[in-house]
């Protein structure tokens, strides 16, 4: 996080301006986000009654208001402009939440260190497995009548061949 300058006089003074609500005035500034897009509301000039209309002014747009980003802008101000939020949020409150995000991709980065260390074990380890002893290999070439039969179950066993079923 930046450092800003503090304001000058005339600065302050075009701020709560843009935060007053004035009797003649139609729309105000609600507040702002922490890259400096302005968030405003007005009356509904169709349903004074009604809501409010609420709109963003980005810092930073390229004159093209159609390469609109709407995942550039805080959740919380997202929530605000769709009326879900009653209240804006505060300058506090975006600070907590960058800092909620900070940590939680840093254990997302460590999560994934490990998890790519544990592949890299595994692949190591079934490498290790699947190659067999010179022993093994040799006697997997030999045929079976040359490597003899083993004390078990090794044996072929006799077999009888059942009549199929006879069908109706």
């Amino acid at each position: 996080m930046s450092t800003k300058a503090p304001l000058s006089t005339l600065q302050r003074l075009r701020l709560i301006y843009k935060t007053s609500r004035f009797p003649w005035k139609k729309h105000v500034m609600v507040g702002w986000d922490l890259d400096g897009n302005e968030y405003w509301e007005m009356p509904n000039p169709n349903n004074p009654e009604g809501r409010w209309k609420r709109w963003v002014q980005l810092k930073e747009h390229d004159g093209d208001v159609g390469l609109f980003e709407e995942n550039k802008l805080p959740v919380q101000w997202q929530a605000w402009l769709r009326h879900t939020r009653f209240e804006a949020p505060r300058i506090q409150e975006l600070v907590q939440e960058q800092r909620r995000l900070a940590i939680l991709r840093e254990r997302v980065r460590k999560l994934e260190i490990a998890e790519q260390e544990e592949k890299l074990r595994l692949a190591n380890k079934q490498q290790d497995q699947e190659q067999p002893s010179v022993q093994e290999q040799k006697e997997k070439e030999l045929p079976a009548f040359k490597r003899g039969f083993s004390e078990g179950g090794d044996e072929p066993e006799p077999w009888t061949p059942s009549a199929p079923a006879r069908r109706r």
